[in-house]
């Protein structure tokens, strides 16, 4: 995953956050009011920081006994708990906050808490943070984690001085948001067991290779495999064809509905090489399993220059490489996408998404094309 630099702070952290919150104002209208408090929070950090350039920062406490009880505690608080620093960067979270988010503790300490959530909740989750980090007082905001089926929660943030670390954290509680569960996807997607996802993958490839079979070697055949995987496994689809160096995207999936009508016509006029990891899988024949996805540049710009990871409101990304089965060259690659509350991929997900690669690459060089 891709973030701050660790220790990051200061006017670099908040060019980055104001730079999310401009990406963000490609975002329906309904979520301008969290996006303006959140530039609201901004200002007033940028403020406080100017009036108090002055004054030194508080004299480091370094680690002492007292931090073992206050681990002791943290770890068994009977809510989900996320101990932060001011860039969101994860120092701890409680047993029920692994639970929650699916996240090891071991995984997630160190990396951004505001990566787990889309685009637009990002900004505006940083900027409350640093805000509450720089003495700002606490506020609650609505958020939303990949694969949660019962809708958006609320996390509550604080401030805090724990023991042993350097500065002021900030201690995010998170709850789940008042009134009736929102109907839509998220609760379609409740993750099955792995023996019947195991079970659906194999279906999966079965129709793929079917496709692959049933039609004579062309690139509309490789783009209705790539709508298939689609089906079973994203929000979109992408498939770029052809050498590393000249490759050129043939095909587009996406929902039947977007929220952004014009967002297939942009995926489609991208040259794969503005792709940073259709360009990095393609050059490695390596697959990008990418489920705390915190760069906003991964899938490039549109024509305007807005990323494209916010107009598709991604929050898990799965890239691999057509390779002929003797790895001896790569003839493209197959980027899926999900977004809003969609969970991350699975290794399950990502061992058949390649599986079908390979088998689009076979298609691919008896057909020639490259």
């Amino acid at each position: 995953m891709n973030g701050p630099p660790k220790g990051e702070s200061g006017l670099p952290a908040l060019l980055a956050r104001a730079r999310e919150l401009r990406a963000a104002r490609d975002h329906p209208p309904a979520e301008y009011p969290v996006l303006l408090d959140a530039a609201l929070a901004e200002l007033d950090h940028a403020i406080e920081a100017l009036r108090l350039v002055e004054h030194p920062p508080a004299p480091f406490r370094p680690p002492g006994a007292k931090a073992a009880p206050f681990k002791a505690m943290f770890d068994q608080l009977p809510w989900p708990v996320v101990l932060t620093d001011g860039q969101t960067v994860v120092r701890r979270l409680n047993r029920a906050a692994a639970e929650l988010t699916g996240l090891p503790p071991g995984y997630a300490a160190g990396r951004p808490l505001a990566a787990l959530l889309p685009p637009a909740d990002r900004a505006a989750l940083r900027a409350h943070v640093a805000a509450v980090a720089d003495g700002g007082g606490g506020r609650s905001l609505p958020v939303r984690l990949p694969g949660l089926p019962d809708g958006p929660l609320y996390a509550t943030l604080t401030g805090i001085d724990a023991p042993g670390e350097r500065g002021r954290d900030v201690l995010v509680v998170l709850a789940p948001a008042p009134g009736p569960r929102a109907p839509g996807r998220p609760a379609d997607r409740a993750e099955p067991s792995a023996v019947v996802r195991q079970a659906e993958l194999t279906g999966l490839l079965d129709r793929a290779a079917g496709s692959l079979l049933g039609r004579d070697p062309s690139v509309a055949a490789l783009g209705s495999v790539a709508g298939l995987l689609r089906d079973g496994l994203a929000d979109w689809a992408l498939l770029d064809l052809g050498p590393p160096d000249d490759p050129v995207r043939v095909a587009v999936h996406g929902p039947p509905a977007p929220d952004d009508a014009g967002l297939e016509k942009a995926f489609l006029r991208q040259d794969p090489r503005a792709c940073p990891v259709a360009v990095e899988v393609m050059a490695s024949g390596a697959a990008a399993v990418e489920q705390l996805t915190d760069d906003l540049d991964r899938l490039g710009a549109d024509g305007g220059g807005a990323p494209l990871m916010v107009r598709a409101d991604v929050t898990a990304l799965l890239s691999v490489a057509l390779t002929v089965p003797d790895g001896t060259s790569v003839l493209g690659a197959l980027t899926l996408l999900r977004g809003g509350t969609g969970p991350p991929f699975s290794l399950l997900e990502a061992g058949a998404a390649e599986i079908a690669a390979g088998q689009m690459a076979i298609v691919a060089r008896r057909g020639g094309l490259r």
